[in-house]
């Protein structure tokens, strides 16, 4: 028998800290129950403080903000640093928070996709749509490279899909397959470390060691676990990585994101790289020679000094972060996901259909599922929200994610009351037909 959620939030350990977040209301000022931080996390309260404070620099100092006042702009990227590579597992100078998730992936692939008569074919699992665009371009624009040494070489050929089984599952005998098949002419390995539709989590350490076994360089993309479950980039020798912080960490949307590049690639000056002057050394940045002085570590790839407004609310949402222990915000998560879990099979067994994996240790705080016998599913997300929930639906996967840091057992246990009353209808009304909001 289920225990009641309001006892299982009395008996938790890892109390959230919903007041620190400005959580969204309905247009009354009700609270809603928000289970949608894989797609845009919440407002930290003390982000519109930050913010200002900068906006004042920028009034009273204007350029010379740079260099003066309490926190200057110049070094401010510096801040954030240590924060993310307490995340990520990494060493403070093989992390930077710069551009957006897809800039940095391509940025990246340009250092690390160097194809060569022996290794130009990329390995990935088609998650989501920007990282196969990214992917797959980052080849085209190599072709006549590829031509070079192949004369038939195509797109298809050089980019090799790990394909799921039908429930969207990838198997580590699958992984094993693929890269036993094209392991030893791969030049890099890409997967998302936590995928975003299904929710499975990847073993970040096993698909290491398996890609460096056949010589390939591998990356991640963590956008789906940054803020969600614990990674060790630098322990598991991942080469290079990226990221957002708009999900789980709740920098804001569109928020400044993150990469990694491995140690004894970032600290080699001549390491290939498309170069900026913000990636050049700070001593010699103004000289404004021709010639690019690279700084040591993964600031060298920027480009172009810091989205300011966007940092300052990055840095507030990892002050959060800063002040719990990482292990017990992840077992949180996974009572959560498991109370979520064990709730629908309890209730709605006959009607939905799990694609997110049973063990714990494949997944983060995300569930998905898909429903059956039920009419109308392209209306679910906004009958939801009429009834107070925000949760995320793509195509007919309903995806649910319930976080530690600001959710509650009884956000759950309401979720799946109010996802009940439309399995038991058989239908999900329309907009028009019904709306509390």
């Amino acid at each position: 028998m289920t225990i009641d959620a309001m006892v299982l939030d009395e008996q938790e350990v890892f109390k959230p800290l919903t007041a620190l977040f400005d959580m969204p209301v309905n247009t009354k000022g009700a609270p809603l129950v928000y289970l949608n931080g894989n797609s845009l996390g919440p407002k930290p309260k003390r982000v519109n403080e930050a913010v200002r404070q900068h906006c004042d620099t920028w009034g009273s100092l204007g350029v010379r903000g740079h260099f003066d006042g309490a926190n200057p702009w110049m070094s401010y990227h510096q801040r954030v640093a240590p924060q993310l590579a307490r995340l990520v597992g990494a060493k403070p100078h093989e992390v930077v928070a710069m551009g957006t998730l897809t800039g940095n992936l391509h940025l990246l692939f340009m250092s690390f996709y160097r194809p060569t008569p022996t290794r130009y074919k990329i390995i990935h699992f088609a998650g989501f749509p920007s990282d196969t665009y990214a992917v797959r371009s980052q080849v085209q624009l190599r072709l006549q490279t590829l031509r070079d040494f192949q004369s038939d070489a195509t797109l298809e050929h050089a980019v090799i899909e790990i394909t799921p089984d039908d429930t969207g599952y990838i198997a580590w005998d699958t992984i094993e397959q693929v890269l036993a098949t094209h392991g030893s002419d791969t030049a890099v390995v890409w997967f998302e470390a936590v995928h975003y539709l299904t929710g499975q989590r990847f073993d970040i350490e096993r698909i290491t060691q398996l890609a460096h076994h056949y010589g390939c360089k591998v990356g991640f993309d963590l956008a789906h676990a940054i803020g969600n479950v614990e990674v060790q980039l630098h322990e598991h020798d991942v080469d290079f990585a990226v990221w957002c912080h708009y999900k789980y960490v709740s920098a804001g949307p569109g928020a400044i994101a993150g990469l990694y590049v491995h140690e004894r690639f970032a600290c080699d000056p001549n390491y290939p790289r498309l170069a900026g002057w913000w990636g050049n050394k700070p001593a010699t940045r103004f000289h404004m020679s021709p010639d690019f002085d690279p700084i040591l570590g993964a600031e060298g790839w920027q480009l172009s000094n810091a989205e300011l407004f966007s940092l300052s609310a990055l840095h507030e949402a990892l002050c959060l972060f800063d002040t719990v222990d990482l292990t017990a915000l992840r077992a949180k998560n996974t009572r959560l996901v498991a109370y979520l879990e064990q709730l629908m099979r309890e209730t709605l067994q006959d009607n939905v259909v799990m694609i997110t994996p049973e063990n714990p240790a494949e997944r983060g705080c995300q569930l998905s599922f898909r429903l059956i016998g039920v009419n109308h599913l392209e209306h679910l997300e906004t009958a939801l929200l009429n009834l107070g929930v925000v949760c995320d639906v793509r195509r007919d996967v309903l995806r649910v994610a319930p976080m530690g840091l600001y959710n509650t057992f009884q956000d759950v246990f309401y979720f799946v009351c109010q996802l009940n009353q439309f399995i038991q209808q058989k239908s999900i009304p329309c907009a028009h037909e019904f709306s509390v909001f």
